[in-house]
């Protein structure tokens, strides 16, 4: 029975997290811990009772699986979260809106230097295990930012290196708050306003240094 339900549709059984994991995971990630659980499971020796727990890794976090009726109860345990790593190093990191797409986010020392782009399992590897390799030279200057708005709440922007197109992005365009200024660069149509010069040099760090242009 339980084999019927675990390879049955993908919301079965159901995926039942523990310490807030259901709201941190989000939908793809939900399914790909239930995966990596229901596969525990199957592998798993001398479940009984009174040790009803199957230990498992992902992406530098330990987990625990037991079955509970026809689902699964999926715990975070042992190492600190990746979040808690990052801050006793006094690192913080912020998932990047304008390519979220590849799961990478930016991480910036105490001073708010950027260290890198990092999805998690590179950033517990390269970052908290101290096994980082050094970025490419990287010349702020030699970017060069040409904005295009088709509307007052579209737009989007064409980012260069050193004169060679990096890529044409969507930009965010957002309403400017009561007495608020937009960032340095930004242009404001109508009261909106997209990403300033400091988030498209950003944007051009990641390409160049990840030497994926």
């Amino acid at each position: 029975m339980f084999r019927e339900h675990i390879t049955g549709r993908s919301d079965n059984p159901f995926l039942t997290l523990r310490a807030k994991l259901h709201d941190r995971l989000g939908p793809q990630g939900r399914e790909t811990i239930r995966a990596k659980a229901a596969q525990t499971m199957f592998a798993a020796q001398d479940l009984t009772v009174e040790k009803p727990w199957a230990e498992f890794q992902h992406e530098g976090f330990k987990f625990r699986v037991r079955q509970d009726g026809h689902d699964l109860m999926v715990e975070l345990t042992g190492e600190p979260t990746l979040d808690e790593a990052l801050k006793a190093r006094d690192l913080s990191h912020k998932r990047d809106a304008l390519t979220s797409a590849d799961g990478r986010h930016t991480i910036k020392d105490e001073a708010g230097t950027i260290i890198g782009r990092f999805t998690a399992t590179e950033a517990w590897a390269e970052v908290v295990q101290d096994t980082k390799r050094p970025l490419p030279d990287f010349d702020p200057s030699k970017v060069r930012i040409e904005r295009h708005r088709m509307s007052v709440t579209q737009g989007e922007t064409s980012v260069f290196y050193d004169e060679r197109l990096l890529n044409r992005y969507g930009d965010k365009i957002v309403m400017l708050e009561r007495d608020a200024t937009a960032p340095a660069g930004a242009q404001v149509i109508g009261g909106y306003h997209g990403y300033g010069d400091d988030e498209w040099i950003d944007v051009a760090r990641r390409v160049v240094t990840r030497g994926s242009w």
